[in-house]
């Protein structure tokens, strides 16, 4: 179960990533100020990259959580 849990949770945060990359990208298409330059780009990146990596560990806790349980 301990796993199942991992995996969920890391889910989660890839799910918030994910809607972080929607808001930076909307905050870079119509900035409120035109100080803030090409971070929201930026900040897409680096949210692209840990959904990629929550992603990809959800994954893995998943496998692991079927593998300790038997199913296949």
């Amino acid at each position: 179960m301990k796993w199942e849990a991992w995996s969920v949770v890391f889910t989660g945060l890839s799910l918030t990533s994910i809607t972080a990359v929607v808001l930076f990208l909307l905050v870079a298409i119509n900035p409120k100020d035109t100080a803030y330059g090409s971070l929201p780009i930026w900040y897409a990146a680096g949210s692209v990259v840990l959904a990629l990596c929550f992603n990809r560990a959800s994954a893995w806790a998943a496998h692991r959580a079927d593998r300790l349980t038997g199913k296949t």
